[in-house]
């Protein structure tokens, strides 16, 4: 490394290089992500191939690349120019994005999932360069800034593709509702193929630099050297294996809370255009304001206080979340003629069992001719109310649709456009139960959405930028003190095994999203997990990272 370049100014070619090339690529991997994810989520038309929740498998297939080969990543970029290992990966990407839109164009999933891990393998090669070389294009005085830079330019990408993958989704399901696109099925894999040539453009406009640490032997291992890597943390003089954990902590609740949102298409009753417009635009956005008032803040140095005030919100944001009124269903035995009609199909004076007063309340405000009774019994027993003949008709949040074992839930649309919910009998390996025909035997259970109240719907849209502008605020600083706190010609290595801490949180928070929504817990529920993590992080801040803010170090 050079001796003048950490005296360059923050907008130097290398460092502008840099934030083009992260920016191409991380639209590329959330705009793969999101479309997948709409697929396989509850409303999607992959809806069921890989279980519930089945956008699990899109967040594992992405994050599981940087436990195994993040290790020899790091190595890599210490022992190599972190330019030559950045210009390499997007040379990876331009051939990765090929084989994801061949999955799409093909209708393969499967295949489409396989890109996603290749996508996530190339990221995880990228990842010790792309943080790495910061140091080396910028003084160490602007070491926050540029991160701030980074991670605010890095969310305007997510924002742009998670709005586009909502649009490019439905533009690419086109009109069916489950099984085979008819949309325009060129379409994904011609829009990720143009951001890859644009970061293999920006790529090749970083300067040549050295590498840190030329004369190391790479171990072709895939664990050992984070153990080694770890040990030596450990046993410094600085709590850098604590910044690594609360840093994993930001992205093990980020990756659960973006797995809650792809379900909210039915739990607030929306599109999957206006969920990645009004809810993923929301929190890209607040995670780029979090980061810019981090910046603003950190000027000159690193503050670690915005770490206790970004675990603070995001854990009361998230407690909020988690009780925030859904949308609702009305489920009732009607054929689909009836369905279409919503709530009119409801004759007067029908008994209805509720158990949320919110939710009889939301419903009477529709229908005050309804006769209300309130059940407290499980959703299961309320269900064979309904097909017993017991109850005319339920209301439950629509977060609780898809958990009944018994039933396939389908979204379908009338002639006019109406949509309703249809709940088709299943067999015991899960598979809906059809005639000799081939047709969906019809169930004669229905479930009509009601719309959520217009304030409920913006108090949650309010909830989730206090959820990214805490997140911003919060990750910055670690960030920074990650790569400030590294040896230099290990530096490489550290962040690799911090990207590996990474990965084994989002792992196991992605399994506990899955086991949750496999056993029954509603997807918003979930968010009651995320906020009892983000109390774990502020409790880990105070006592382990408090106690060293006012070192010489730090500053």
């Amino acid at each position: 490394m050079s001796e003048e370049q950490p005296q360059r100014p923050l907008a130097n070619k290398g460092f502008l290089s840099l934030v083009a090339t992260q920016f191409f690529g991380a639209y590329n991997d959330n705009l793969l992500k999101q479309v997948l994810s709409f697929g396989l989520a509850a409303a999607g038309i992959w809806n069921g191939v890989l279980g519930e929740g089945g956008q699990s498998w899109v967040a594992m297939a992405l994050v599981l690349p940087f436990l195994l080969f993040g290790a020899i990543a790091g190595q890599l970029s210490d022992c190599y120019s972190k330019q030559l290992v950045t210009l390499r990966a997007k040379q990876a990407e331009f051939l990765i994005v090929l084989v994801a839109g061949a999955g799409f164009y093909f209708n393969n999933v499967y295949l489409s999932l396989f890109a996603m891990f290749l996508l996530g393998m190339q990221s995880a090669f990228f990842g010790p360069a792309k943080y790495g070389v910061i140091p080396e294009l910028v003084h160490d005085s602007k070491i926050s800034v540029a991160n701030a830079a980074i991670i605010m330019l890095t969310n305007i990408s997510a924002i742009l593709a998670v709005i586009v993958g909502g649009a490019l989704y439905e533009s690419y399901r086109g009109t069916a509702a489950e099984g085979v696109p008819d949309g325009l099925l060129w379409l994904p894999g011609a829009a990720l193929l143009l951001f890859a040539i644009l970061g293999l453009i920006s790529a090749k406009q970083m300067p040549p630099l050295k590498a840190c640490a030329p004369k190391m032997k790479v171990k072709w291992e895939f664990f050992a050297p984070y153990f080694r890597t770890i040990k030596k943390m450990l046993s410094g003089k600085t709590p850098i294996f604590v910044v690594c954990l609360l840093k994993a902590a930001f992205y093990m609740l980020a990756y659960v809370a973006l797995l809650i949102l792809a379900d909210y298409t039915i739990i607030l009753g929306l599109s999957e255009k206006k969920v990645s417009v009004y809810l993923f635009g929301t929190v890209g956005v607040s995670i780029a304001v979090g980061s810019v008032i981090a910046g603003i803040i950190s000027r000159g140095g690193v503050q670690p206080r915005l770490i206790l005030a970004g675990g603070i919100g995001f854990g009361v944001a998230g407690l909020l979340l988690a009780l925030a009124p859904s949308s609702y269903v009305v489920i009732h035995k009607a054929d689909s003629v009836q369905a279409a009609r919503g709530l009119e199909a409801i004759a007067g004076q029908a008994k209805v069992s509720y158990f949320l007063e919110r939710s009889k309340d939301r419903l009477n405000e529709l229908r005050s001719d309804l006769n209300f009774q309130k059940e407290e019994l499980s959703l299961d027993k309320r269900f064979g109310q309904v097909e017993r003949g017991e109850y005319d008709a339920m209301i439950i949040s629509t977060a609780y649709l898809s958990t009944y074992k018994n039933r396939k839930v389908t979204p379908d649309k009338d002639s006019n456009g109406s949509e309703y919910y249809a709940l088709s009998e299943v067999d015991e390996d899960g598979k809906v139960v059809k005639d000799e025909s081939g047709k969906v035997l019809d169930s004669g259970i229905v479930a009509v959405p009601i719309e959520i109240r217009q304030r409920d719907f913006w108090k949650i849209v309010f909830y989730l930028f206090i959820v990214g502008a805490s997140a911003g605020m919060y990750v910055t600083p670690l960030q920074a003190l990650l790569q400030k706190l590294s040896p230099e010609d290990f530096r490489g290595q550290y962040i690799a095994a911090s990207n590996a801490i990474d990965t084994v949180l989002e792992i196991l928070a992605i399994g506990f999203f899955y086991l949750l929504r496999n056993i029954g817990v509603g997807s918003q529920e979930v968010f009651y997990l995320v906020a009892t993590m983000a109390t774990i992080t502020v409790i880990l801040f105070i006592v382990k990272i408090k106690p060293h803010i006012h070192k010489p170090e730090w500053n």
